[in-house]
């Protein structure tokens, strides 16, 4: 119902209803309006007529910040508005900051005594980046039923549109805008063009350039753009991603535009392959390391030196497989692949092959050992895809494996367990194997028998040191062989069982801890009791 009584007269009537502010009726209510609008990138050039409109009407209006080049040509042509800024001064977060703007607008235009509308207005584009009109445009939906109050959106050029303008990028070719306050490393797509809002101090600038780093190399040029297309004000510059935070004219319309980072495009000796993303940054990060301007650790390094690395890498790569941990198994993955490029860096830098060559390599021998897959050989099982395979290295290398002695191939630089699993796997295929697992089992018993003999016979003779670990390594051997035939890898069990033990013993240990107790002061069948419940919990 209206608010004050209609005139009798009908002419009055219509003269009234003419002149008194309008609303929207639905059925017997007067729907209540807000209005956001966009003021655009900061011009008053780029401010759209519609939103001009509502703004002069004499509504009563808010902005969420004064902090806009255009607030004061808007000043200065007689508008009369509030600002929110002093919430963001009151306010702890930028949450409770964007929700106490929806709700004093809210009650605003439930209060306003004079018309039935308000503007809001936002810098920009009322849906690009602005929270506040997210947050007021959803809570208008969730109560489309039961209130009076409707929220319109007037649409506004962009801060992108101008971005777009200065950069010179077609916006289809793959395009992400992320707010630098809010970004994670998973959030990154070096694919496409990315811009980054919301950087308006070097702190900010600083916190985007750590994370960025953790995909981008150092070298990747990016471009700091301020009050882009606002004369006077905009600034442009074009750095290094490390020098980033090195500018000092950040402010609340600066962006930062980073490029996709482009594929390598040196040509390899193999022609059918390149080297592509996303090793490339990582290679680069290698490269600039052992440049002159780099690590000094890294360049001391060599193929010998980082041996160790190596396999430490990969024996980590092997627990974070056992524990069945996904987020360890990436980043170990990680760092072994770190040790691959690394080695790779270094062979270039001596002139010997670089990461594409071995790229092509690996994925020319790929192809090139599964016919069956990438061409016209058909197989029937396993059984024929390792014959294949063994048939085409022998071709690989010139049909002169059968002049080589059997062993003469062997890795000799890998665990002993390794390595006699491997030396046993070369015997099989010349047939000097067992026929089945109970020849391996019956050579455990003998070994095992001549260890206790020599063991017993210590006492009389004294200690034989060298035939005691040859008879020790005897029986490992056979133990090795039972592994194979049964078909399970004897390192991998071995270290299953170590980390058993290492999970039962931490049990062990927490519970002299707990009940207040001393090693030293424990018989073996306490610690046994103790074992038996480590063992009953699964560990």
């Amino acid at each position: 119902m209206p608010d004050v009584p209609l005139p009798e007269c009908p002419h009055a009537r219509r003269m009234w209803q003419a002149k008194r502010p309008r609303a929207t009726y639905e059925g017997e209510r007067i729907v209540k309006e807000i209005v956001v609008v966009g003021l655009g990138p900061g011009s008053f050039d780029q401010l759209s007529m519609g939103a001009w409109k509502y703004l002069s009407e004499g509504n009563l209006v808010f902005l969420r910040t004064v902090k806009h080049p255009i607030v004061e040509e808007l000043t200065a042509r007689g508008l009369k508005f509030t600002s929110f800024d002093y919430l963001y001064e009151e306010k702890s977060n930028f949450k409770e900051v964007y929700t106490s703007i929806v709700e004093e607008l809210f009650t605003a235009v439930k209060n306003n005594p004079v018309s039935k509308r308000i503007v809001y207005a936002v810098p920009g584009h009322p849906f690009v980046g602005e929270t506040t009109v997210k947050l007021l445009w959803e809570k208008a939906v969730a109560q489309a039923e039961n209130t009076e109050i409707k929220v319109k959106v007037i649409s506004g050029m962009s801060f992108v549109d101008v971005l777009l303008n200065s950069l010179k990028i077609d916006l289809l070719s793959g395009f992400t805008i992320l707010d630098a306050l809010d970004i994670s490393k998973e959030s990154l797509t070096t694919m496409h063009h990315q811009i980054f809002t919301q950087v308006y101090s070097r702190l900010v600038a600083s916190d985007l350039k750590l994370t960025l780093l953790e995909v981008y190399p150092p070298e990747h040029l990016v471009t700091v753009i301020r009050a882009a297309e606002i004369s006077a004000e905009e600034k442009i510059a074009r750095v290094a991603l490390s020098d980033l935070d090195h500018l000092t004219w950040f402010d609340h319309l600066t962006s930062v535009y980073v490029p996709p980072l482009a594929t390598s495009s040196k040509k390899s000796t193999d022609t059918n392959a390149s080297c592509q993303y996303p090793l490339d940054p990582l290679a680069n990060i290698l490269d600039k390391l052992l440049s002159p301007e780099g690590c000094p650790w890294d360049r001391e390094q060599d193929h010998f030196s980082l041996k160790s690395c190596l396999v430490e890498e990969t024996y980590e790569v092997l627990e974070a497989i056992d524990c069945q941990d996904m987020d360890k198994l990436k980043e170990e993955l990680g760092d072994l692949m770190l040790q691959v490029v690394f080695h790779t860096a270094l062979a270039k830098r001596e002139g010997s092959f670089d990461l594409n060559d071995v790229i092509a390599g690996i994925t020319s021998k790929m192809v090139r050992r599964h016919p069956h897959v990438f061409g016209e050989r058909t197989v029937e099982g396993t059984a024929d895809v390792l014959k294949n395979w063994e048939e085409i290295k022998k071709e690989e290398k010139g049909n002169n494996m059968t002049e080589k002695r059997v062993m003469d191939d062997l890795n000799r630089t890998l665990p002993a367990l390794l390595l006699a699993e491997e030396v046993q796997k070369k015997a099989k295929k010349v047939g000097f194997d067992w026929d089945n697992v109970e020849g391996p089992f019956a050579k455990i018993n003998e070994e095992l028998a001549e260890l206790k003999a020599i063991l017993s016979a210590q006492g009389r003779e004294g200690e034989d040191k060298e035939r005691i670990e040859e008879e020790l390594g005897d029986l490992l051997f056979a133990v090795v062989n039972v592994a194979r035939f049964i078909g399970v890898s004897p390192e991998t069990a071995l270290y299953s069982t170590i980390r058993k033990f290492i999970q039962r013993f931490n049990y062990i240990e927490q519970e002299i801890i707990d009940q207040g107790l001393n090693w030293e002061r424990l018989d073996l069948q306490f610690l046994e009791n103790i074992w038996q419940k480590a063992k009953i919990k699964g560990l």
